[in-house]
C-alpha cells in the first residue's frame, strides 16, 4: 500500500492529525483485510483513532477516542501484522494450550493470537489482575482498555530505568508480584514473557502483552513462571531488593500442587 494513499483511508477512518511518520507505520498494517475490520469495529465502538502509542515485529498499537458500555473511553486499538508475524514463535504458546491447539491452521493462525489475548486478558482483568481492560477483538483487531492520560502512554519499567530508584521500588515490586500471583492462582495463567518491558507504571503497575499467556496446565508453565521470575529479579535486584528467585516462586506458586488463595 502506497503512503500516498493512506491519507484518504484514514479520513474514512476518522483519524485524528497526525504526522508522516504515524502514517507509515498506519501504512505497515493496514492491508485491505484490516481496514475492513476496523471500518466494522468503529460504527459500534471506535470514535475517531489517533497517534502510534507502540510498535513491535507482532503488532502495532495506536490511541482512539473509543465508546464502549454507552460510554466514551480512552482506547488503545491493537492491530496484528498479518503478513509479518512469527508464526513459529507463536506455536509454543499455543501448542499445550487446551483452549487453542485443536484449532491451529496457518491461515487463521494470526486471528487465534489476537482471541487468545483477548480471552487472557478477560481472564485475568476479571480475577483481580491490574492489565488492561479488554473491550472486545475481532479478526487481527484488540480493542482495550489505554494506559495513560491525556493520549500519552504510561512509561514501561524499561523506560523509566534509573529514575525508578526514586520512587518506592519495593511497592511496586510488591505490587508486581501481588499481580503474578492473582494471575497463577486465581485466573490460573502464567504470563510467560514477563519483564520491565511489559509492566507500565500509571497510578500503580499495569501488566500488559498477555498474547503468549498460559494455562497453568500447560506442559511448560512452571519453566516459563521461573522465567517470568528471574527477568523480574535481575531487574529489581539493581535496585538492591536481593530478591531470590526460589523463594518467589514457592511464595507465588502456594505449595506444590499451585493451591488458590
Amino acid at each position: 500500500m502506497r503512503i500516498e494513499d493512506i491519507d484518504k483511508m484514514l479520513d474514512r477512518l476518522r483519524i485524528k492529525d497526525i504526522g508522516e511518520e504515524d502514517r507509515k507505520i498506519y501504512a505497515e498494517v493496514l492491508d485491505i483485510r484490516t481496514l475492513k475490520i476496523l471500518y466494522k469495529l468503529s460504527t459500534k465502538f471506535i470514535k475517531a483513532i489517533g497517534g502510534v502509542i507502540s510498535t513491535g515485529k507482532e503488532a502495532n498499537v495506536f490511541y482512539a477516542d473509543g465508546i464502549f458500555e454507552g460510554k466514551e473511553v480512552p482506547m488503545a486499538v491493537k492491530i496484528y501484522r498479518i503478513e509479518t508475524s512469527s508464526f513459529e514463535k507463536m506455536d509454543e504458546y499455543i501448542f499445550g494450550d487446551r483452549r487453542f491447539e485443536h484449532r491451529i491452521s496457518t491461515k487463521e493462525k494470526i486471528y487465534l493470537w489476537a482471541e487468545k489475548e483477548f480471552r487472557n486478558l478477560e481472564r485475568a482483568f476479571e480475577n483481580g489482575v491490574r492489565v488492561p481492560e479488554p473491550y472486545t477483538y475481532l479478526r487481527n483487531v484488540l480493542l482495550m482498555e489505554f494506559i495513560g492520560e491525556d493520549e500519552v502512554p504510561a512509561p514501561t519499567l524499561i523506560e523509566i530505568g534509573k529514575e525508578l530508584a526514586q520512587l518506592d521500588v519495593q511497592k511496586i515490586f510488591e505490587k508486581i508480584i501481588e499481580n503474578v500471583k492473582k494471575l497463577y492462582r486465581k485466573a490460573e495463567l502464567v504470563h510467560a514473557d514477563l519483564s520491565e518491558y511489559n509492566v507500565m507504571l500509571l497510578d500503580e503497575p499495569v501488566i500488559i502483552d498477555l498474547s503468549q499467556a498460559v494455562l497453568r496446565d500447560h506442559p511448560k508453565a512452571l519453566n516459563y513462571l521461573r522465567r517470568d521470575i528471574r527477568n523480574l529479579a535481575k531487574f529489581f535486584n539493581k535496585f538492591r531488593l536481593q530478591i531470590s528467585e526460589d523463594e518467589l516462586f514457592e511464595d507465588i506458586v502456594g505449595g506444590e500442587n499451585g493451591d488458590r488463595d
